[in-house]
């Protein structure tokens, strides 16, 4: 149920991470803010160093422009202490605890079913890329395939001795774009097609030809050379994690129908049962609540009638649990409630809630808030929240405006509306004017590099 949802946000998220550190001895410095340094490695790690290298220098500056105000904005959110705000820490505590769960599914659970056998060709092969050629022999409306394959067979030995490959690409390959290509795929890295395929180019020699078969098709394909690929120089914490990721792609097994069991299992396995007598009981009372509320689900406050209902709802690993124990799951979680209208949904919802917490226990013992790819997401987390929170001070913290500020303003823009009618609308107005020009200002203090210091060494390497 969770897996499912976490797993196309996993294959398709870029890895992010960058906070406040301290540079080490090896680490060359990027920016000082004050007494703040970020490293060289934080950058690249907000932005990979292989794209930084080969992006416009046009597009730079817009890029240590928001790796900054980040930043930036996370360091003074700091030394005003506004992580320590009730509600930064709140959100702070979901937010841990939703990456724990995701990481317990989408590395514990994921990395259970990928063969060892992909993480170690995925992790030999990442660091280099291959200049690669193939030929397309389409089987859609083909009933004999023997026939195709003797044709790809004859077409290989043709290359072998020496015939041109692109003559016989335009010749015989149904790859659409051959016509502008000539059977050219260009540099190919892990990751950039599907395993069968890969697994048959970064097995093959320079200037060697291989027949494959892959859901395309049958393949003719060569290889002409190799050089080192963008994630040659890379981290080796963040090399192992595309490494991770590019290997998932090698498990076999139907996700939906494995995560489905394994779902199953740890249900079954906290022992849970579910009280239906009191569950009805609660239905009966949230719709009398409805009626009260003249039917509409959304003025009924879900939480707080669950904090009222003491009755039995579920047994939970010997544990008798109340509505107040799902409405605070519901609370310090991410966790989005609708109205319950039976007994099936309440099921249904508290299922979900319970599996997170039965993962998140796991995802505890296992200790994964220790691994990088948790730090790696939590810290991006964290400094999120962090700018937002200083964001807010700023607009929080500018002045109301004045009656002489009102007053201009009302006459001003001629307001036919008498003066102490539109006040409080005035004042809205000109406090959110203050409000976006205090923001816009820090922003501008960050173009503009007010005070903060940038390695050029570095930056003209």
């Amino acid at each position: 149920m969770i897996f499912l949802r976490l797993l196309k946000q996993f294959c398709s998220v870029a890895l992010v991470c960058v906070f406040i550190s301290v540079v080490t001895p090896s680490d060359q410095w990027a920016f000082k803010y004050g007494d703040v340094v970020w490293s060289v490695s934080d950058f690249y790690s907000f932005f990979p160093k292989n794209e930084w290298r080969s992006i416009a220098d046009d597009k730079k500056n817009g890029i240590i422009t928001s790796f900054l105000k980040q930043n930036v904005a996370a360091q003074n959110a700091l030394d005003l202490g506004l992580n320590h705000s009730e509600d930064v820490e709140k959100k702070l505590s979901a937010r841990y605890k939703m990456l724990m769960v995701n990481e317990y599914y989408m590395r514990h659970f994921l990395g259970s079913l990928i063969p060892y056998s992909a993480i170690s060709f995925c992790k030999q092969n990442l660091k280099r890329e291959v200049y690669a050629k193939h030929i397309l022999f389409s089987l859609e409306g083909v009933s004999n395939k023997d026939s195709v394959f003797v044709l790809a067979k004859a077409l290989k030995d043709s290359i072998d001795s020496g015939e041109s490959f692109g003559l016989l690409a335009n010749r015989y390959s149904s790859d659409p774009s051959v016509g502008v290509n000539g059977g050219d795929l260009g540099w190919v890295q892990i990751g950039k097609t599907v395993p069968i395929f890969q697994n048959a180019l970064f097995s093959l020699c320079n200037g060697c030809v291989e027949i494959v078969e892959t859901d395309f098709g049958v393949h003719v394909v060569s290889v002409d050379s190799s050089r080192s690929s963008s994630y040659n120089d890379m981290d080796n914490n963040l090399y192992n994690d595309y490494v991770f990721r590019f290997a998932s792609a090698y498990i076999n097994e139907s996700l939906k129908d494995v995560a489905a069991e394994h779902d199953t299992l740890l249900i079954k396995d906290a022992n849970i049962s579910f009280n239906r007598v009191a569950l009805e009981e609660l239905v009966l009372l949230l719709d009398g609540e409805l009626k009260r509320k003249n039917g509409k689900r959304k003025d009924v406050n879900i939480i707080e009638f669950l904090k009222g209902f003491s009755k039995g709802l579920v047994l939970y690993d010997s544990e008798v649990l109340s509505g107040a124990w799902f409405a605070n799951k519901i609370e310090t979680t991410l966790h989005r409630v609708s109205f319950y209208a039976s007994v099936d949904n309440i099921i249904n919802d508290f299922t979900m809630i319970l599996l997170r917490d039965i993962v998140y226990k796991k995802a505890e013992k296992l200790k994964l808030n220790e691994s990088f790819s948790f730090n790696n997401q939590y810290n991006v987390v964290m400094l999120g929240l962090y700018e937002k929170a200083y964001l807010k001070w700023l607009a929080d913290n500018v002045d109301v405006p004045t009656n002489q500020e009102v007053e201009l303003y009302h006459k001003e823009n001629q307001s036919k509306q008498d003066l102490s009618m539109a006040y409080k609308s005035i004042e809205a107005i000109l406090l959110q004017k203050k409000q976006k020009e205090v923001k816009s200002s820090f922003e501008k203090s960050i173009e503009n590099r007010t005070n903060i210091l940038i390695n050029a060494e570095w930056y003209n390497d």
